[in-house]
């Protein structure tokens, strides 16, 4: 029984129990095996870029597109699939709503900015639409989505120079797409009369 309280007391004052006036010891992270959005991004581009033809091309860009089109956030995906869903029915109103308060919860999400961008030009307000694409590619520099949008929005303002070279950047990043390839081929010919 002696035996018992004397242990019991060791283990008391011992490392084993932290004292009230102690610190904390630091929490440890979890491990985590899932690389980070970035890297996987990074990657992708990678891949694309080494891909040896259109076919292959094709998933890597649809993964892109995944990676973009989740934050990783269930406020925002739910916010971002409900404004998909007004913009695709034609109710402009509640996808406006949407869209306004995704951008303001989350600025650096270059998705957000990309389906205001549509909204706009649906509605007529180009203008709009390319302050927001402006803003989709200072958040995401490589979204080639949005680089092609804008040029299409610079091509209707009969802005050809900058929009060959929004095509052009975009064709860099994603060089094995055959029919981003022929319409900057078009629009280069046009611009300066001349093949790629």
């Amino acid at each position: 029984m002696h035996f018992l309280v004397f242990a019991g007391l060791v283990l008391l004052s011992g490392p084993f129990c932290a004292r009230a006036d102690a610190p904390a010891p630091p929490k440890q992270a979890a491990p985590s095996d899932a690389p980070p959005r970035a890297k996987i991004i990074d990657d992708l581009f990678a891949r694309l870029a080494q891909a040896p033809d259109a076919e292959s091309a094709q998933p890597i860009r649809a993964l892109i597109e995944r990676v973009w089109a989740r934050r990783g956030s269930a406020t925002a995906d739910l916010l971002m699939a409900r404004a998909e869903s007004a913009l695709k029915s034609g109710l402009e109103a509640p996808a406006t709503a949407l869209l306004d308060r995704i951008v303001a919860l989350y600025p650096d999400w270059s998705l957000g900015w990309r389906r205001r961008a549509q909204s706009a030009a649906a509605h007529g307000d180009g203008e709009g639409a390319m302050r927001d694409l402006d803003r989709a590619l200072r958040e995401e520099p490589r979204d080639f989505l949005a680089m092609v949008e804008l040029a299409e929005l610079l091509r209707e303002k009969r802005q050809d120079g900058p929009a060959l070279d929004l095509m052009r950047r975009a064709l860099a990043l994603d060089p094995r797409n055959d029919a981003l390839r022929e319409e900057t081929e078009a629009l280069q010919r046009q611009v300066e009369g001349r093949e790629i």
